[in-house]
């Protein structure tokens, strides 16, 4: 098969990224044929991937048409958290944040780089495959020209169909239209595949779609085999019980966990948390300089495989503290590096893990919630390392990356036969 796969920009180091460029090195692996179509492409974030499958940056098609005033940037978003409180009074940042929220508009940025995606793709594909919320706008525009299938990897559909709260100023008068572009787009799609139940549910409320449950896969062997020790010397951890957060989620509270520590210091004097994160930091630096916690939190920030390998084998306990969560492909990094995993129902990795067998699943992260499951894995040390164990057995024989895309694989060859 030849097979064009579509994403949004890869201008961070996260799952989705990962899961497609994973995908496609499979299925070149299985003697297809794959290319990826982006709007952008940051070439330092998976330089390990990049050189192992072509990748095609279809740049932004407005740009020397448009004032530059009004063109997207090209470069990831600065997290606003580092801009100094002094700046965020001063006129010009006013008006940088009034420009930010009109680009955000997706008439402006999102819907022309998929209609230029859609239009930008060869005709000598056979499927169509599109990952992340708004691809299927690009899906939409490129079937209607190739007249081939179109299945997409929806890791989530779009957030405004489950938060109506956030509707606000332009939104309010945007979104609708939005709304109908995408469910006209998703219309056209042939075949919905959806990491878990969690995002089955999803699709079901948004689009009244069926879909099916595909599990992501994971580098197993990389996680398992990593040593921490280097790591927890080097910012004099060895002799302390260590919490973990790894990710950019937009659903993780992360300032839950450091409640959870302050929660479990008034008892515990050797318990530190690693935050590995790019979001949010100023604010997770200042409320651990108000909890009393500077000198028990550590913010780190993996630039590659091998940094973050460290970072999992260096934590005692992974915990993911999030409301809602389609996956959360960290988790399963974590359990590979055989780490007892602290995850909330409401998160769809949930669905693989066996309470107490190969995780602890809680129903809600509050900080109350994840510090009581911490203790009783501080406090009972062959507990903790049996669900490590059974952890990375779980992922060693049930989400590799070759099973993921077999099952990719199969699912595009149904949708190809009942064309």
């Amino acid at each position: 098969m030849r097979i064009a796969l579509i994403h949004t920009p890869f201008y961070f180091r996260q799952g989705g990224e990962r899961q497609i460029l994973r995908l496609a090195i499979e299925l070149q692996k299985m003697g297809h044929v794959t290319e990826i179509f982006t709007p952008g492409v940051d070439w330092t974030t998976y330089p390990e991937y990049f050189d192992k499958v072509k990748i095609n940056e279809i740049p932004y098609p407005l740009t020397g048409k448009l004032p530059k005033a009004l063109i997207p940037p090209l470069t990831p978003r600065k997290n606003q958290d580092n801009i100094p409180k002094e700046t965020r009074k001063n006129i010009i940042a006013i008006i940088n944040r009034s420009r930010e929220r009109l680009l955000r508009q997706y008439y402006i940025s999102l819907l022309p780089q998929m209609f230029e995606l859609g239009r930008k793709i060869p005709k000598n594909f056979e499927i169509i495959n599109n990952h992340n919320f708004p691809t299927e706008w690009a899906g939409f525009f490129a079937k209607g020209r190739l007249k081939v299938p179109l299945v997409w990897m929806c890791n989530e559909p779009p957030y405004w169909f489950f938060a109506p709260e956030i509707k606000k100023g332009l939104a309010k008068v945007s979104w609708p239209i939005f709304e109908l572009v995408d469910k006209t787009s998703v219309q056209y799609v042939d075949e919905i595949m959806v990491l878990s139940h969690v995002s089955e549910g999803y699709v079901k409320k948004a689009y009244n779609r069926e879909s099916k449950i595909v599990r992501t896969g994971v580098d197993a062997e990389k996680f398992h085999k990593a040593s921490g020790q280097n790591l927890r010397r080097k910012y004099g951890f060895e002799n302390s019980f260590v919490l973990l957060f790894v990710g950019s989620s937009i659903y993780a509270r992360r300032s839950n966990i450091i409640r959870a520590l302050a929660l479990l210091s008034k008892k515990y004097k050797n318990i530190k948390l690693i935050l590995d994160t790019s979001r949010d930091r100023e604010m997770l630096t200042r409320l651990s300089e108000e909890l009393g916690l500077k000198d028990k939190v550590l913010l780190l920030n993996s630039k590659n495989d091998l940094e973050l390998a460290e970072v999992y084998a260096a934590c005692d306990v992974f915990i993911y503290p999030a409301s809602a969560s389609p996956w959360g492909l960290v988790v399963t990094e974590a359990m590979a590096a055989s780490k007892p995993v602290i995850v909330s129902e409401q998160v769809g990795t949930s669905e693989i893990i066996q309470n107490g067998v190969n995780g602890i699943i809680i129903d809600k992260a509050t900080p109350e919630k994840i510090a009581e499951e911490v203790e009783k894995l501080l406090n009972d040390p062959e507990l903790c390392q049996k669900i490590g164990e059974n952890a990375y057995e779980y992922v060693k024989n049930y989400l590799s990356w070759e099973r993921y895309a077999k099952t990719v694989e199969s699912i595009f060859e149904e949708t190809l036969s009942n064309q």
